[in-house]
């Protein structure tokens, strides 16, 4: 019972960390469109967190005339861990 426990507690802490790196890339992506914000601590915080996840799939899909779809990638790649996440580590209650 306290393993399942441990787990969940596990699994909520994993899925709140993949929600908010999700809220980060989002707030990296409309960050580029401002180049006033990117200056700031704050946006070089979230670039150095978020850029080099972002970089693995812009190697395989490289911007096409002005936008960058491998972001796109990079949220449903970020879905879908967290769905096995929550599939894997998340048991009902016996």
């Amino acid at each position: 019972m306290v393993y399942n426990l441990e787990m969940s507690q596990l699994a909520s802490l994993l899925l709140q960390a993949i929600e908010i790196y999700s809220y980060m890339l989002l707030i990296w992506v409309i960050g580029s469109w401002f180049p006033q914000i990117q200056g700031t601590k704050f946006y070089r915080f979230i670039d150095q967190a978020v850029a080099p996840y972002a970089k693995i799939f812009r190697n395989f899909i490289p911007p096409l005339g002005g936008f960058d779809f491998s972001v796109i990638v990079a949220f449903i790649t970020l879905g879908l861990i967290q769905r096995i996440v929550a599939s894997l580590l998340i048991t009902p209650a016996l």
